[in-house]
C-alpha cells in the first residue's frame, strides 16, 4: 500500500512511541511511503519547534525521536547530553555496552 504520513503522526511517535510509533515502523518496513517537498518542509518546521525530551543539545532530539519511531535503542558515547539510562521507551547504551550485550 502507498501511504502518506501526516506530521501529527510523526510528532506523536516522537513523543511517546505507542500506536503512532508502530505505524511509522510498519509504514517504512512494509509499505511505500509517499512524500513531497512541502511535506518534508512541514516535518522540518515542526521538528525545529519541538523539544520533546528536553535535552541539553536540541540537535540530539532527532536521534531520540528516530529511536522512538523505529522501536530502537540509541547507541551513543555522548553521556554529557544523554544522562539518563532511558528516555521514554528508548534505552541509551554506550558503544562498549552494545558490543558486550549477549545476543
Amino acid at each position: 500500500m502507498r501511504v502518506v504520513i501526516d506530521c501529527n503522526v510523526l510528532v506523536s511517535a516522537a513523543r511517546s512511541g505507542g500506536v503512532c510509533g508502530k505505524i511509522i515502523v510498519e509504514a517504512i518496513r512494509d509499505h511505500e511511503v509517499v512524500i513531497a517537498k512541502p511535506i518534508v518542509e512541514e516535518y522540518d518546521a515542526i521538528a525545529g519547534r519541538l523539544a520533546v525530551f528536553g535535552l541539553n543539545d536540541p540537535d540530539d532530539e532527532v536521534y531520540l525521536a528516530t529511536a522512538v519511531a523505529g522501536g530502537a535503542v540509541l547507541i551513543t558515547g555522548n553521556r554529557r547530553d544523554f544522562v539518563k539510562p532511558r528516555y521514554g521507551p528508548v534505552e541509551i547504551i554506550s558503544p562498549r555496552a552494545f558490543l558486550e550485550r549477549p545476543e
